[in-house]
């Protein structure tokens, strides 16, 4: 049939052919063009991908830096704890080591002093040799217990005023304490003229073993090797 019937109501229409509708094959749909809403979408979530996928490594990279600064602060604070306790055990360590002792003085401790003539054979041995010039007192000895006492007083050699004196101290013959002027005494640095780090290290105490009524002798031995004797005492 040439022509094409539209059924509206009761009449009939004849539709010329040239104004029929292209319809194509039966169950197939004319393709849609995405309106611009939706291709604002998909141009937006493209965007995002995009921005997403360019921000990943920059986070990775900041993520990675983030991490090495936290490494880099503990590794820094590991260094610093192990540094300052070595340098403190060091410091320890100096301050505790023993003071070098003036030559002789190992000899005369190994001693055995209980009166002027096992003195004199045990300086010579240490080859010491007695000098006016060393000055001093024993001011003060006071008991701590039976077995313990305290001794305090002051040495000093008048023409080495700068050195350091070992003071030596035997009770009832046997070698007690050995100890070092190390403390001021303004009062004797004015009688011989001393100022500055010289009145700094002038006089000594310590804690030695000795029992009541014991024999005491103190000598002060000098850097020069020489020595004087102070007087002979008694244990309290």
């Amino acid at each position: 049939m040439d022509n094409e019937r539209d059924w509206q109501g009761d009449a009939v229409q004849t539709i010329p052919p040239h104004l029929r509708p292209n319809r194509g094959p039966i169950g197939a749909h004319p393709p849609r063009t995405p309106s611009p809403a939706v291709g604002g979408a998909d141009a937006l979530a493209t965007r995002a991908r995009s921005h997403i996928s360019s921000e990943t490594p920059s986070r990775a990279r900041n993520t990675s830096t983030s991490r090495l600064h936290i490494l880099t602060r503990q590794w820094f604070t590991w260094i610093a704890g192990i540094s300052a306790a070595i340098l403190g055990f060091v410091v320890v360590l100096w301050l505790t080591s023993p003071v070098a002792l003036p030559p002789g003085v190992a000899i005369l401790i190994s001693a055995s002093v209980s009166d002027a003539s096992s003195l004199m054979a045990a300086v010579q041995a240490a080859n010491l040799r007695g000098t006016p010039d060393v000055r001093g007192a024993i001011e003060e000895i006071k008991r701590l217990d039976n077995e313990r006492a305290t001794i305090k007083g002051w040495a000093v050699d008048a023409t080495a005023s700068d050195s350091l004196l070992t003071v030596i101290a035997f009770a009832g013959g046997t070698h007690a304490l050995t100890t070092v002027t190390s403390g001021p005494r303004m009062d004797v640095a004015q009688i011989f003229g001393l100022s500055g780090a010289n009145a700094a290290k002038l006089s000594f105490h310590g804690v030695f073993a000795c029992k009541p009524g014991e024999k005491l002798i103190v000598i002060a031995v000098t850097p020069d090797r020489t020595y004087s004797h102070f007087r002979s005492l008694v244990c309290p």
